[in-house]
């Protein structure tokens, strides 16, 4: 399965290029205890939900999550390394995860 809530995760992030536009000065998160950041292979989160049991409810992966981000509005190019997307996404989540 590809997202199972039931685990007590009460914020869940997605992040993908076709998500919200926010700088991260600008973006606000709900408080929380236990927090899921999803990160999308090269193909995105969407190929991944479309071989998922999950697409028969969900039509696109940004129904899926509180909050559906694009961490790197200005990328230059198509695909960005799961290494390097790691370290993006967490230092544009950081200001509002430890608010």
């Amino acid at each position: 399965m590809f997202l199972n809530l039931s685990g007590g995760y009460d914020l869940t992030i997605g992040t993908s290029e076709r998500g919200e536009q926010v700088s991260s000065c600008d973006l606000t998160l709900k408080r929380y205890q236990h927090a899921l950041i999803a990160l999308g292979g090269p193909q995105g989160l969407e190929y991944c939900l479309k071989n998922d049991s999950l697409r028969k409810e969900h039509s696109e992966p940004s129904t899926l999550f509180q909050r559906y981000v694009n961490v790197c509005s200005d990328q230059g190019s198509r695909t960005i390394r799961t290494e390097e997307a790691l370290l993006i996404t967490l230092t544009f989540l950081h200001p509002a995860l430890s608010k």
